[in-house]
């Protein structure tokens, strides 16, 4: 036997067997969640449905493991409706049950709050050079300061938005001061 055999032969079995054993592969999960990937805003309701993708000998237990701050869960079967908390953040949802054989099953997912952004008014039309207060709604946060930068024209140090000379449809961004990832845009005509 060549060097190269010696050294491709054991390789190969290897690969051979990882395959068989299902190495590097998960089996899928005996519950489905129906979203996946749950997200909701603070205060807001979400219902969640789990789909059995295998016989099951009872139904789902639902768990919330932040049991203070975490939200509320009002479960009847295989679905559950999460009431979020008033503050944002990724809380842990497990969904327990048990096969007939009496083997357990356990799924979790992280149920992502979000704060509610929401700025007043959302959209505007303007004459040029026309000032209009923005403001936003923050739910979910620290703080609810935030800063607003003009794609045209300005805001003044007191918060009011100066519409360029020029017409045309302008972005204005408010971004949250305790949390750079939370923004949002409002459009305004000029004309």
């Amino acid at each position: 036997m060549t060097l190269s055999a010696r050294i491709l032969l054991p390789l190969a079995l290897l690969a051979l067997a990882a395959s068989q054993v299902g190495c590097g592969s998960s089996a899928p999960e005996a519950l489905a969640l129906e979203p996946n990937s749950p997200v909701v805003q603070v205060g807001e309701r979400l219902v969640l449905r789990a789909e059995p993708t295998e016989d099951l000998a009872a139904d789902p237990e639902w768990v919330l493991m932040e049991y203070n701050g975490g939200g509320l869960l009002s479960t009847k079967g295989l679905s559950t409706t999460y009431l979020a908390p008033n503050h944002a953040g990724t809380f842990h949802l497990v969904i327990q049950s048990k096969r007939p054989d009496g083997s357990p099953v356990k799924v979790q997912r992280d149920i992502r709050v979000i704060p509610l952004f929401k700025p007043e008014p959302a959209s505007a039309l303007l004459r040029p050079g026309q000032a209009q207060t923005f403001s936003v709604k923050v739910k979910g946060l620290a703080r609810s300061e935030v800063t607003w930068k003009a794609e045209g024209g300005s805001f003044n140090e007191g918060g009011i938005y100066v519409a360029p000379t020029e017409p045309g449809t302008y972005k204005l961004t408010a971004t949250s001061v305790v949390d750079s990832s939370v923004s949002a845009v409002v459009t305004v005509v000029v004309n």
